[in-house]
């Protein structure tokens, strides 16, 4: 199965930022990565190719002037990210204006602030919040002044028009997310401790972080003496409280519209995704990152989120560039089926998450890929499924966690 020199393929390349060779580009070989099903008696289903690795970008919609373009090159840290500047660009010029104008000079409305936020919502959200988690792993632009502030301005400047509260990002996702790796009482967004096919049991791990993150953030860079973080953390709580504060003397309509219903969104939309990302983990190994996360291929959101269905690989090596994940994938197949690790085709993390809520575990062990894990029949598929819903018991996650 190959793919010559496409529409799609020129239209890649173009959003990769990599100008294409004016000799004849060689096919790009899509690889078969396993087969649908548990590969046991009747499970065995058609092959599985890896069309993420020809699949046309949608992170970002339009190209910012030739000038800009220019600027940003000369900026970045790798070229590859050019995507990610393109959506910042994107925002920048877009989002607050929008925000500005329901401020000043548009009339008080909940419909044009309602507006806002589907448009905002559904055109950025998920494409920034995923931005904003490549570019924190690995800085998007050089060390300069202008560098630095472009780096900083990301999660304290941006970050708040997605309803993220300022500064606060890093210590939640790179200090204590990837440190703690999940593990219960240590990782606040952790759901090993929850049944993760419960839908009041997400509702409570929602509310924690939601309502519990304003305390147990800080408090987590205290008790860790890091006190740097903490001072960053609470400052950029404490600006993003004031800031709305002020903003609701101002415009209570808009500030609803602009900081309140965006946080609410947000929240949601980052547990729903973290919690459906680590719903199946392994209660023999749950530090094992092939088996606290798991993998979905060949579904429109990696397009649209720098390749984050790749998420057992982001675990097992966040330095690795969102651009290499399809190839790495393919080179560490036969880690993934040692460790047993856990793969789906075609279906994206809320896809996964609902249909644990409605209890369709069948519709998952048909999309399950046997990249090289043991043959299983579709009721064993179903079986380690649910194993690895179970909540942890405490002296379980205390053990393995050590």
């Amino acid at each position: 199965h190959t793919q010559g020199t496409t529409r799609a393929q020129r239209s890649h390349l173009a959003a990769m930022c990599v100008p294409p060779s004016n000799e004849q580009v060689k096919p790009v070989v899509v690889p078969v990565v396993g087969r649908l099903g548990g590969g046991g008696k009747g499970a065995v289903g058609k092959e599985v190719y890896l069309t993420d690795m020809v699949a046309v970008r949608g992170e970002f919609w339009f190209t910012p002037p030739a000038f800009v373009t220019r600027m940003l090159e000369e900026q970045l840290n790798d070229r590859r990210d050019m995507a990610i500047a393109y959506l910042l660009f994107n925002i920048l010029v877009t989002v607050p204006p929008a925000a500005l104008a329901l401020f000043t000079v548009l009339p008080q409305s909940h419909m044009l602030g309602g507006l806002y936020l589907v448009v905002s919502s559904l055109l950025y959200t998920q494409r920034f919040i995923l931005a904003m988690h490549y570019s924190t792993h690995k800085r998007l632009f050089k060390p300069s002044v202008l560098g630095n502030l472009a780096n900083k301005s990301i999660i304290r400047a941006f970050a708040p028009f997605f309803g993220i509260p300022s500064n606060t990002y890093y210590l939640h996702h790179i200090v204590m997310h990837h440190v703690d790796n999940n593990a219960w009482n240590k990782d606040l967004s952790a759901t090993e401790g929850y049944q993760r096919d419960n839908v009041l049991h997400f509702i409570c791990y929602w509310l924690r972080f939601m309502i519990g993150g304003w305390v147990e953030l800080p408090l987590y860079a205290i008790t860790r003496k890091r006190y740097g973080l903490f001072a960053n953390c609470a400052g950029g709580m404490a600006l993003t409280l004031g800031a709305g504060a002020w903003l609701w003397t101002v415009n209570p309509v808009a500030t609803f519209w602009t900081v309140v219903a965006p946080f609410l969104v947000a929240s949601t939309a980052m547990m729903i995704g973290n919690w459906s990302q680590h719903c199946f983990v392994c209660p023999e190994n749950p530090r094992c990152n092939y088996r606290l996360a798991y993998t979905v291929l060949n579904h429109p959101d990696n397009q649209r989120s720098y390749n984050d269905g790749f998420h057992t690989l982001h675990h097992v090596n966040s330095q690795i560039h969102w651009s290499d994940f399809p190839n790495k994938f393919v080179e560490k197949l036969g880690e993934h089926a040692e460790k047993d690790a856990i793969v789906f085709d075609g279906i994206g993390f809320f896809d996964v998450g609902l249909a644990l809520f409605m209890g369709r575990l069948g519709f998952l062990a048909d999309r399950y890929v046997n990249v090289g894990q043991k043959p299983r029949t579709r009721d064993e598929v179903i079986e380690l499924l649910k194993e690895r819903l179970a909540p942890l018991k405490e002296e379980s996650y205390k053990a393995k966690a050590q």
